[in-house]
């Protein structure tokens, strides 16, 4: 079977693994902050702080077209789909360890890879299933030791999960007529909207820690939000997919010094399969020659963007 290809695959895991990351220790601040703050607000702040460095590239390019778009209903789709998954991501941080949520998560690369061929027409080869499949395994082996310990937020994070495959599929969809910034500036607008609308509701006057933490929570997303959208909107979601395992490391950590949490013998184990199977990927990806696979290249360090497509 011929793999759907990837234009620049060494790039795109650079900005997949940027995104991971970011997005990690964002996940850390969200944490802190709903230890105080109930979830529509640090929903809102993600969301109406990470327009900033959105707000801020789009102004760089020179491009203000960038604000435009003909595509409305697909961006409702990406946002509606996309703040309800991000609901139940805060949520599910808010009640399980960063490791756990993390590694339950991890099960939308394996939906999504599955959702690629029946929604998008991808072409995903052995090469690509046998990575992402042997790298959910390690993530399922990492979460057996607290599978029971809450399983109303590990049910919450598997919807976050299968969620996040659909906003994803959604993303790769929407590349087709827009730029990724504009594909991240209208989902902003949408989540901050109605996260704020819900905010109203159930405000709490933040300290001046938690006001750090809610502040760090949008930028680190808003950036993170950046990288994420380019990789998906450039490559085919089998293979950007695979990178988003590399956050349980990062996850893990994160919980050890912060919280103290010591990982088990099975995450210890684990981590270096799933890394393995993401950077095997990028080895064989490497070695080809390639086609763009998006009608747009949206690298912002080019002012001379095309128009978006009718």
């Amino acid at each position: 079977m011929t793999e759907t290809p990837v234009d620049k695959p060494v790039k795109i895991f650079i900005a997949i693994s940027l995104a991971t990351a970011l997005f990690a220790l964002m996940n850390l601040f969200v944490k802190l902050a709903a230890e105080t703050h109930p979830i529509p607000q640090v929903l809102f702040f993600r969301n109406a702080i990470g327009m900033i460095p959105v707000i801020w590239l789009i102004l760089q390019s020179r491009n203000t077209s960038l604000f435009k778009t003909r595509n409305f209903s697909g961006h409702f789709v990406r946002g509606f789909v996309g703040f309800f998954s991000m609901c139940c991501v805060f949520w599910s941080f808010k009640m399980l360890p960063l490791a756990n949520a993390t590694a339950i998560l991890f099960a939308s690369p394996l939906i999504l890879t599955s959702l690629s061929v029946v929604l998008l027409d991808e072409k995903v080869g052995p090469h690509r299933w046998t990575a992402v499949i042997i790298g959910l395994a390690a993530v399922l082996f990492m979460l057996q030791p607290a599978g029971g310990a809450n399983t109303e937020g590990s049910l919450i994070a598997m919807c976050a999960a299968i969620l996040m495959a659909f906003a994803m599929i959604s993303i790769r969809k929407l590349s087709t007529t827009d730029h990724s910034l504009t594909i991240v500036f209208y989902f902003s607008v949408f989540c901050t909207v109605m996260s704020g609308l819900w905010m109203m509701a159930d405000w709490v006057n933040p300290s001046a820690l938690s006001l750090l933490y809610l502040l760090a929570t949008g930028l680190l997303g808003g950036v993170a939000q950046v990288f994420m959208t380019y990789a998906y909107a450039k490559a085919p979601a089998a293979y950007v997919s695979a990178f988003s395992y590399f956050g349980i490391v990062i996850a893990a950590g994160l919980d050890l010094l912060v919280w103290g949490y010591i990982p088990v013998w099975q995450v210890l184990v684990g981590s270096p399969v799933v890394i393995a199977a993401g950077l095997y990927i990028v080895w064989r990806e490497a070695k080809k020659k390639y086609q763009p696979t998006a009608l747009l290249d949206p690298d912002i360090s080019s002012p001379d963007l095309p128009p978006n497509k009718p």
